[in-house]
């Protein structure tokens, strides 16, 4: 066979086909695995944090060959993930180029601290996946999505962000056991010696683990993959409450579902932020968002059939079964008394204190920020609610 090998720059490959970045470049098994047989790999893009990404589903059939796909960066952080880099790095025979994610850019030293720790694992390069800079803190967009507690982050990291519209009003993110596990509570799973697959650097689980410190658990890295919760029925899993649990009793898979605010842990979720700036020069363009999506909302929360049949027609692997069992469950995370008092989307002082008061029990914050710059809320802003 013809020598295929290449250069780049000092990197030497065997031959030119590296494996992108990707879903496949974060588990131990699959570094380990394409490692033998890829020129290179390019890693998952990591960021200085974890990140849960898009809830799913995250994939959109358009076409017969096309698709869209938008995972909005699910990664363990580089401190989970570094470690899992260091563990397999000698098995691996090929160059491991890091993957940068765009985040680092909101992060003080975000740059830095990256490539210390990608360069400290042991990757022979790094890729800065820049391509596309979403982070509403930058004010390269004019609204974005974030969780509550992140938009609380991004502030102290130099963001200037302004919730306007918080869609879910209860905390959708859960951990789910099979039904024949014997654990009844958060607490009696938290402190077992069970296998849990999370995401362990993110908020909600930081919680639990400052709530429930005893036990022996062991954490393996969250993948978003059905099929392993599904063949291992001692593990538990971090879930979307309305998503896969719901997926799963569709494949006959039965389970038990633990919600976050169980522990105390209640956050506003899928929160829309805009920067202060474009709050203050585009005032009546804000209110008009805010009253076309509770308009949105409030159809669909009155009848979710047509918009889950225009789904289904999209993308076909997105079952109307699961997507109605799905709004159901959904529904009292999204409307609630409070939202009747004040609306869709609605927020308040008190829970924006509390949010501030537990990111900083859990050291994501150094500073407590007046709760009420943190977000913009106009009753009069939607009739449609």
């Amino acid at each position: 066979m013809s020598d295929q090998s290449v250069s780049i720059g000092s990197l030497k490959l065997r031959h030119p086909f590296i494996l992108g970045s990707g879903p496949v470049g974060v588990r131990a098994e699959d570094l380990i695995a394409f490692g033998q047989v890829a020129g290179a790999i390019i890693t998952k893009s990591i960021s200085v944090n974890p990140s849960r990404g898009s809830p799913q589903p995250r994939i959109v059939k358009m076409d017969r060959d096309g698709m869209i796909n938008y995972e909005g960066g699910p990664n363990p952080g580089i401190e989970e993930f570094a470690a899992t880099l260091r563990e397999v790095r000698s098995l691996v025979p090929c160059p491991i180029i890091g993957s940068v994610s765009p985040r680092t850019l909101t992060q003080a030293m975000g740059i830095e601290t990256m490539t210390e720790k990608f360069v400290a694992a042991g990757v022979d390069a790094l890729e800065l996946d820049f391509k596309y800079l979403y982070d509403q803190a930058s004010g390269k967009v004019d609204f974005a999505i974030v969780a509550g507690t992140q938009a609380i982050e991004l502030n102290e990291q130099g963001g200037d962000l302004v919730a306007i519209y918080a869609v879910f009003q209860s905390n959708p993110m859960g951990v789910m056991v099979h039904e024949s596990s014997p654990y009844q509570s958060l607490m009696a799973l938290w402190e077992s010696d069970s296998t849990l697959s999370i995401q362990d650097g993110l908020a909600d689980f930081k919680w639990l683990n400052a709530r429930f410190p005893g036990g022996k658990r062991k954490i393996v890295p969250y993948t978003s993959n059905l099929a392993q919760f599904a063949a291992q029925p001692t593990l538990a899993s971090q879930c979307f409450v309305p998503s896969e649990p719901v997926a799963l009793e569709l494949q006959g898979i039965k389970t038990r579902v633990f919600l976050m605010n169980e522990a105390g842990f209640d956050p506003y979720n899928c929160v829309v932020v805009t920067t202060r700036g474009f709050l203050k020069e585009n005032g009546d363009l804000c209110r008009r968002f805010v009253r076309a999506s509770a308009a949105g909302w409030r159809a669909y929360l009155n009848d979710a059939g047509p918009t889950n049949q225009a789904m289904a027609r999209l993308n076909p692997a997105m079952k109307i079964e699961a997507m109605d069992r799905g709004a159901v469950i959904q529904r009292p995370l999204i409307e609630n008394d409070e939202t009747k008092r004040i609306g869709l989307g609605g927020m308040r002082y008190a829970r924006w204190e509390e949010m501030v008061n537990q990111s900083v029990e859990l050291a994501l914050i150094k500073k407590k920020p007046d709760p009420q710059s943190l977000f913009f809320w106009d009753t009069e802003a939607g009739s449609a609610r």
